[in-house]
C-alpha cells in the first residue's frame, strides 16, 4: 500500500510538471483560436472493465445509469469528467474536453486520465470510449485528421500500455469505436523497460488521414489500457481535424497536446442534482 501511495504521488508530481510545460505551449496555441459559431454540441464517455460499464451521454436525460455516480457533466454539454472505480480499475480524474463547434484552424476532442490504477483487475483491460459531435469548422468538404497519445507509467511492468484509435465521423453521431467514421490509428504507447519506477514515458502520433464531410461532423476515440495489477499510469489521447492545406498536421498534433494543459487548469464541474 505504501508503494502504491508513493507511485501515485510520483505520478501526480510528474503530471504537475507536464501541465506547467504545456501551459507554455498553450501560449502559442492561443494564437490559433478564432471566434467560432455558436452551436449545440453533445459528448459521450464510456468506461468498461470486464462486465462493468459506466457511461455518460449529455444528449439525453441524466439518471442513475446515464451520467450517474462518478460523472461530472451538464445536459447538452461538450465536456465530461469522471472519477471513481470501474470494475478492478480506479481513476483519480478523467476529463474529456473539446472545442466544438471548432474554429477556422482546428477541431479537437481530447481526454486526460490521471492516476489510472489496476487495483484488482488482474490481466484485464480498461476500455475508454469518447465522442463529441456538431463540429462545424474548419471549413471545407475535405479535412485532415490526426491523432496522438501519451503515457507515463509508475509501478508498471513490460506489457503495460495504451492503444488509442480515433475516428473522424462525417455522420455526426455520438457513436464511438469501429465503424464510426474514418479511422486514424496511433502506434502503441507502452512500457519498454522493466524497472518502473522510475516511471517510463511514451508518446506516439498517427499519420495524417484525409476525410470528407458534407456537414457537421463528430470526433471519436477508443483507448484500451492494459496495466499489471498494482500498476499506475497517466494517459492522454487526442484527435484533431485541420484544413487540408495548412497548418502542417504534425504542428497541429503538437498544439493539441498543449491543449491538455487546459484540463489541468480547469476546475472539474459538477452537474446539479
Amino acid at each position: 500500500m505504501d508503494s502504491l501511495k508513493r507511485s501515485t504521488a510520483a505520478l501526480a508530481a510528474m503530471a504537475a510538471q507536464m501541465k506547467r510545460t504545456l501551459v507554455t505551449v498553450l501560449g502559442s496555441a492561443t494564437l490559433l483560436v478564432a471566434v467560432s459559431p455558436t452551436a449545440k454540441a453533445d459528448a459521450f464517455l464510456s468506461l468498461q472493465n470486464g462486465a462493468t460499464i459506466l457511461s455518460c451521454n449529455t444528449s439525453i436525460a441524466f439518471s442513475a445509469v446515464n451520467c450517474g455516480a462518478g460523472f461530472s457533466a451538464v445536459l447538452g454539454g461538450n465536456a465530461i469528467g469522471f472519477l471513481g472505480t470501474v470494475g478492478g480499475y480506479s481513476v483519480a480524474d478523467l476529463s474529456l474536453v473539446s472545442n466544438s463547434p471548432g474554429n477556422s484552424a482546428l477541431a479537437f476532442a481530447a481526454d486526460t486520465k490521471t492516476a489510472v490504477a489496476n487495483i484488482s483487475a488482474g490481466a484485464t483491460a480498461l476500455t475508454v470510449l469518447f465522442a463529441v459531435n456538431n463540429f462545424a469548422l474548419p471549413a471545407g468538404s475535405q479535412l485532415t485528421a490526426s491523432a496522438s497519445q501519451s503515457g507515463t507509467f509508475a509501478a508498471a511492468t513490460v506489457g503495460s500500455s495504451q492503444n488509442f484509435t480515433a475516428w473522424a465521423n462525417a455522420l455526426n453521431t455520438l457513436g464511438a469505436g469501429p465503424g464510426n467514421g474514418t479511422v486514424v490509428t496511433t502506434p502503441l504507447c507502452a512500457v519498454i523497460t522493466v524497472d518502473a519506477p522510475p516511471a517510463q514515458a511514451c508518446s506516439t502520433q498517427s499519420n495524417p488521414v484525409p476525410f470528407t464531410r458534407t456537414g457537421n461532423f463528430a470526433l471519436n476515440g477508443r483507448e484500451i489500457i492494459n496495466l499489471n495489477q498494482g500498476g499506475i499510469a497517466n494517459f492522454t489521447g487526442a484527435i484533431v481535424a485541420t484544413p487540408v492545406v495548412t497548418p502542417e498536421p504534425g504542428s497541429i498534433v503538437l498544439v493539441a497536446t498543449g491543449l491538455f494543459g487546459l484540463v489541468g487548469g480547469r476546475r472539474v464541474f459538477r452537474r446539479k442534482a
